[in-house]
């Protein structure tokens, strides 16, 4: 079986601006990389799970969201890290199966030790519907009922992993 670390998008792997669909407005959360990597060397598969209903909202095109996720995808393979991107671009009043906090984009063999990183409670709540133990929230002003663990920014997760030391002295190519 397959241990996964899933990732929330915006507010994870990137700033959290509202309806992020062209690199104009994609600004890096550095700190991911070092993330990914470390559960990458521990055999860990990441996928990045987003609700993008600015798509259909029509705030920016399907080829947008294309265009941005081969970006993101590319920058990742640069520092040797293999990510799957899924996504739901549909409203939240469709109540499609693949949108968080529905679990049809973590509807896979679960491993106990799965990991869900989010910043928001409907990452937490998603996680805890798909039955993912490790549930890790990422934020400086949310808190969540459903987190297994609150960390107030991505270097508090850095330090308690103990690779903090490791973000700062890497040269990642983006």
């Amino acid at each position: 079986m397959t241990k996964k670390l899933y990732l929330d998008r915006d507010g994870i792997i990137n700033e959290h601006i509202p309806y992020v669909g062209t690199l104009e407005r994609f600004f890096w959360h550095f700190e991911i990389i070092t993330i990914a990597k470390y559960f990458v060397e521990k055999n860990y598969k990441v996928i990045v799970v987003t609700n993008q209903s600015g798509i259909e909202r029509g705030y920016y095109s399907l080829f947008d969201f294309y265009k941005l996720s081969r970006y993101m995808i590319n920058v990742f393979l640069k520092n040797d890290i293999e990510i799957e991107v899924r996504a739901c671009p549909h409203l939240p009043e469709k109540n499609c199966f693949y949108r968080k906090p529905n679990i049809g984009m973590i509807n896979d063999i679960r491993d106990k030790e799965d990991i869900f990183i989010g910043d928001k409670e409907i990452d937490m709540l998603t996680a805890k519907n798909g039955n993912i133990k490790k549930r890790w929230l990422i934020s400086k002003k949310e808190t969540s009922k459903h987190a297994s663990k609150i960390y107030k920014c991505h270097k508090e997760l850095l330090l308690e992993l103990g690779i903090y030391e490791k973000f700062l002295k890497n040269n990642y190519i983006y």
